[in-house]
Parts: structure tokens; sequence; C-alpha cells
């Protein structure tokens, strides 16, 4: 299909919009998707670079379709990760659906109810929404599944490497296999990705439940242009030292900026350090925050500065503002600490130089001098930045997600839910209308049967004189809470509010006269509510801090970790690195040779333990600790600053080591029980319910990887 010919099919009010916006053209993949999508056939996954047009690519031929051939309910389901997206999306969908009488309509929790009612009384069009709405649809009125889905032609996924290799996005899949039940109908899903490392995972993971096949249309962006600078700030007292915030000041005066942080901490420190050194040398406070404890009255606003304002703007964020929430274009993004995941890096840049198509990041990172010579304190960040930039720029490479074969906890959750939609069933009809869907494939009847059990005696189900199982009265009260729809745990929260308006949330409540940092700002304490949970503020200039819980965890798959060796033998010299972050590379490079870290296995100096550090991904690191430690190895990690680089291997010289991993080999490879529960804990709100063997089931599948461990431990052999 031509370009002409693909103009030429769209809708009359698809062309009139594609001509006010002034488009110069259609672009591959969006001429592509209008033959593909129009055919009805495949399931079709849309992969291209941030603001290439995935959105239009999807949606454009499958509102044509819609408008050619009318259905008496919602002919497209939109399913985003987060509320903010929809809002944003709304208003762009809005206006290229004037005058059609197809209507868009909001449906979660902050939107209108007007507009909920409004599509109940005369289902249409676009419906968008979020997994836990369509969750809480499901449990609460099912009956407007029907109602709203009847004639459902299509499901579009935005921004699905969100969803995939998480508990959230298994969720997402059987929302949707228990809507094509009630419908009885199998619409086509369209997913969009601007980071799928794996094309084929990630359509198989579209695809999971419905009865379709699926194809793959990509679009490669030759034009961009990405500029990558990494500067390096040594550290040695203050954690956020003056020279370093001046460095991020220079980086950002009179532009538009992104300040990407890897923690909520860091970035209201960050911001507020920032705001003091350019208002103290006369620059204009241009500076906001935007993350997930800030309340959304805040974050709106934040939003449509950086959309409306005319000079510099910086905000500084964390994951909230990494997705496709139109801001405006950015002259830059800056990433302050290395980067949590190839793909989030990916994002992050696309975010800036969408009309230039010239993307510009820029590291800031902080060195952490070890003060003595133990491999511990040495600070990996800086190579790690360069492996995985040397990894996308120049290789394209992105890692692939992995994808839960065995998700009890989600089991626990469907079971609740299925019973909340169609009230009491038989253990023969739940277990069937639970197994089958797709995402429990691989968990047997008799697994299952363990799963009922334990929901008995943690008392969230009861049985009654025909047989059929229900939910007990602590199981009304779970699915009753708005809490329930969510798969993930939320967090223990206290409301922040100055003179009635929220501020946003902290995790802790702050006594009377204290203060801390919140929205970039310092707030001091005038009275804690401890039983309704809120503190009220007013604006304070007293030294601050904030504390958060959780942090974001740098897990580093198998090729990373290969290129961070490569990195530290090398003796490349990196054009975007600054002078000072050019020596302390070298200086790295330096004591890594000394301490051993290029080598695979070396006895520790001054004691009798052997150091390993295998060129593995953090699952396969992570299960040879627990392998070795489950049988009679005495085995440490070595975490270089949280980043899981080796292991030591505790008074046992190279022959004991064969010795008992031989024998270990041929007993089979077995973690202990007790030890890995005891560590380690899995994504969830009801692990806790699942009976001992079924959380060593999931724990095995989600945090292990015996099979990469054997393999590398009769190659070890070999060795010793």
């Amino acid at each position: 299909m031509t370009e002409r010919e693909a103009y030429g099919r769209l809708a009359d009010f698809i062309q009139d919009y594609i001509y006010d916006k002034d488009w110069e053209h259609l672009n591959t993949m969006q001429i592509r998707a209008v033959e593909k999508v129009l055919e009805k056939r495949d399931n079709l996954l849309f992969t291209a670079g941030t603001a290439m047009g995935k959105t239009e690519a999807a949606l454009m031929p499958a509102l044509t379709d819609l408008y050619e051939h009318p259905v008496d309910s919602a002919g497209i389901l939109y399913i985003s990760p987060l509320k903010a997206l929809i809002n944003d999306q709304f208003w762009r969908i809005e206006e290229m659906l004037a005058g059609t009488g197809l209507a868009i309509t909001r449906w979660h929790g902050d939107a209108p109810f007007s507009g909920k009612e409004k599509l109940l009384s005369c289902p249409c069009g676009i419906v968008q929404t979020t997994p836990e709405s369509l969750e809480a649809m499901l449990c609460r009125h099912p009956e407007q599944v029907r109602i709203l889905f009847s004639g459902l032609q299509y499901v579009v996924i935005d921004e699905i490497h969100y969803f995939m290799g998480n508990q959230r996005g298994l969720q997402l899949l059987a929302v949707l296999e228990r809507i094509r039940r009630i419908i009885r109908r199998d619409p086509v899903r369209l997913g969009l990705s601007a980071t799928a490392g794996d094309a084929g995972s990630a359509l198989d993971w579209l695809s999971a439940g419905s009865g379709r096949s699926g194809s793959v249309i990509d679009y490669q962006e030759e034009q961009r242009q990405y500029l990558v600078s990494v500067t390096a700030t040594r550290i040695k007292t203050a954690e956020y030292p003056v020279s370093y915030g001046k460095k991020i000041l220079a980086q950002s005066l009179g532009k538009r900026v992104l300040l990407f942080t890897n923690s909520r901490r860091e970035c209201e420190l960050l911001v507020s350090q920032l705001r003091r050194l350019a208002v103290g040398a006369g620059y204009p406070d241009c500076y906001h925050i935007h993350h997930g404890s800030i309340s959304k009255s805040l974050r709106e606003e934040t939003e449509f500065r950086m959309k409306t304002a005319e000079g510099p703007v910086l905000t500084g964020t964390t994951l909230t503002l990494e997705l496709g929430i139109d801001i405006g274009d950015l002259d830059e993004v800056i990433q302050a600490a290395q980067p949590l995941r190839i793909s989030s890096m990916v994002q992050r840049v696309g975010r800036s130089g969408r009309k230039t198509l010239r993307s510009s990041i820029a590291f800031h990172l902080r060195y952490f001098e070890a003060a003595d010579g133990a491999v511990e304190n040495l600070d990996l960040g800086l190579v790690r930045t360069v492996a995985m930039v040397e990894l996308y720029f120049r290789e394209k490479y992105l890692e692939k997600t992995k994808r839960s074969e065995y998700p009890m906890n989600l089991l626990v959750h469907e079971t609740l839910a299925t019973l909340c939609e169609r009230g009491c069933l038989h253990p023969p009809q739940l277990a069937q209308a639970v197994l089958e869907l797709s995402v429990f494939r691989r968990i047997t009847q008799e697994e299952y049967r363990c799963v009922l059990h334990a929901m008995f005696r943690k008392g969230y189900l009861k049985q009654y004189e025909d047989g059929a199982v229900g939910l007990s009265d602590s199981g009304e009260r779970i699915c009753c809470s708005l809490e329930f729809y969510a798969v993930f745990e939320s967090e223990d929260t206290f409301s922040v509010r100055c003179n009635g308006q929220e501020i946003g949330t902290v995790d802790r409540a702050y006594k009377a006269e204290e203060s801390f940092f919140l929205a970039g700002r310092t707030w001091r304490v005038l009275g804690c509510d401890l039983k309704r949970k809120r503190m009220d503020v007013e604006p304070g200039s007293a030294g601050a801090d904030i504390h958060f819980n959780g942090r974001g965890a740098l897990y580093t798959d198998r090729r990373t970790m290969e290129k961070i060796h490569q990195v530290l033998a090398s003796e490349e010299r990196y054009s975007y690195l600054d002078e000072e972050a050019t020596e302390i590379l070298q200086e790295i490079q330096r004591t890594a040779g000394r301490l051993g870290l290029r080598k695979l296995l070396a006895e520790e100096p001054g004691t009798d333990n052997l150091v390993l550090f295998p060129v593995l991904g953090t699952d396969t690191i992570r299960t040879l600790y627990y392998l070795w430690n489950s049988n009679g190895v005495v085995c440490e990690k070595v975490a270089l600053r949280g980043f899981l680089y080796g292991l030591r291997l505790c008074s046992v010289g190279r022959r004991g080591l064969r010795r008992m991993t031989l024998r270990m080999l041929d007993s089979g490879c077995r973690v202990d029980l007790d030890l890995l529960l005891r560590k380690e804990r899995v994504e969830g709100k009801y692990f806790e319910v699942l009976p001992q063997e079924l959380k060593y089931r999931q724990l095995k599948e989600d945090a292990l990887d015996l099979g990469g461990a054997e393999a590398f431990l009769r190659e070890l052999v070999d060795i010793l």
C-alpha cells in the first residue's frame, strides 16, 4: 500500500485532522498499520521510539473501521498504565473525533462520573481505563461489561513494556480474558511500545489468552540523533556537595529540562539544592517536582507549566514522567545517578528532541571514593553507565523481560475476584474459571487445591452445605476495599496539607516542629493526626531531609555484565566522558585490576577465602549464592554499593570448592527452602497466604536462574 492509498483509505475526519495538523506525510509504520489493522486478523505490536506516532498508527485505522461499521457499544478499549497518561491522551483523541459522533470516555477513579453515566446510557467510541478500573468493573458491576463492550472490536494497550514482567501485567491479561468470556468476542489487540527489547516475547505477551496470532509493525527512526554526555563528581563527605549541584545548574540554565533521579528522596534533595543555588545567583525560580508522593493537583500544575512555559523550566521526577505524558518539547534530559535499566534510560532520553529529532541526555554521576581498599567500597556506577550507553547507543541492545510462569500471588487475587464477580461456585467450576486463564497455564489442579485450602485457613473463603465455595465475611471486606483492585501493595502514607491544600504524602509521621522536604520545598510540622494519618504544615526554612520507603533495584542482565567487564578491561577512551569522568574511569580500571575484579576466581589476600566475579546476570549470581549456602559452602554476596557483582566463598580452597560443587551437581542443584524464604520475598499482597511449598515454587521462578547457575557450575568445575 502506498502512502496515497493509505491516506485515501482513512475516514474523512482523520484526513481532515492530518491536514489541520500540517503533517507532511505518513511514516512507514502508519502506512503499514492502515492495511494490517483494517484486515482485523492479527494482533499487532507497534514498536518505535518515543513520539514516532504509534498511537496514531493504531487508532487512525481502528477509528476508520468504527466510523464505517458502527457497533452498539464501545468499539475500542484503550488501556494505559497511568491515569495521568489517560488524561493527557484524552484531549488529543477528543480533538481528532470532533464532529464524528464517536465519543471518548475516561473510566478511572478520578474521571468525571457524568461521563461514565453518559457512556452507560449510550455506549460508543473509545473507553480509556487502567487495569485496576477494569478489575473494579468486573468485580462490582459485571453487567456493565456486557453493556459497554458487547461489540468491542479493538483493545489498545499503551506502553506494554510497562506491564510486561510484573504482576500488574499478568492481572491485565487475566482481566482481558474474563472480559472476552463475558462478551463472547475476540477483539484485536494493538500493543504500543518504545522499549520492547525482544519483540517476539512482547508479541507473545500481547496475544496471551486471545484467539489470534500476532505480527510486529516496527519503525526504525534512522534520522534521530542522540547527544550523550557523562560527568562525574567525587564525593567524600557531603552526600550532595555544592559542586555537584552547580554542575547540574550550569547544564540546565536557559533550557527546558527533565531531571530524572532513581528515588523520590534524591529528587527532593536535588531540586531543593538547585532552587537555592539558582535563586542565590539571581536566576528565576523555575524548578518543579513530579513524583508519586506529590498530590495530583500539584503534579497537574507542573505538567501544565512544563507544557506552557515559554522560558527555561526544570522538573525533577522519577518514573512518573518517564512515560509519554505531553509536557511540550524538551531541550535535554539530565539523569542523576546511574540508570536502573537500559529500557528506562531509553524511555527517558526519548522525552527530549521530539520536534528536532535530536535527543540529548546528560548523565551527572557521583563517584563515592573508597575510604579503604575493601572491594565492596568500590563504586562502579560510572562503569555500569558507560556499559549501558555503549550497549544501546552503539548496539541498540535492550534487556529482555522475564514473564512469571507461576504467579501464585495473582492466583489468590484472581480467585477472590472471580468469586466477587460470579458469586458462589462449586470447586470444579471455580477451578475451571481460574485455571483456564492463560497466566495460570503452568499451575496444576493439585497446586490450586493447596491454594484454596490456604485461603480457607486464612478465613477468605467459606463453603456452603451444597459444597459451593464463596467469599467469607473477611473475603467480602477485602474485595469491597478500593485497595483490592490493585495487585501491588499500597504504601502506608500520611497526607501533608498546608492551609487545607494537599501537598502530597510521606511514608512516616513527623513530630510537631520537625521539618522535611516535599515538593522541592521545606515544611515545618504544626501537628500530626495519627488516627486520620494527616499532618498540617507551614512553609519552613530550617535544614531538612526526607526519607521514602523502597528504592529502585540495580538489576543487571548477563549481556550488560559482559559489557561492564569489557569496560573495566578496556583502554578505550569514551568521547562523551568529561575530563574528571575520564580520570575516574581510569582510576576504577586500575583499582579493579589490583582487586582482581576482572578475574573469574581469585584468592582473597590475607584470608583463606576465594572471591568469584562471574560474568553473569543478577538472577544467576543470586542463585549461586543460595546453592552454595544450601550445600555446605559459606558464601557471601559481594555487592559494590548496591550492585551485586560477585561472591565470596569463605574458608574453602580450590580443591574443597571443586569437591563440594561436584557433590552438589551429582545430587541435583537444590536450594534450602528455609534459607530462600528468609532472604527473599516476591511482589504481591498475598505471598504470606501461600503454603510453604508454593512460596518456594514462585520464588524459584521469579528470583532464581537454576538452569544458568548449573551450567556455570559445570564450567567452573573444569577450571578448578
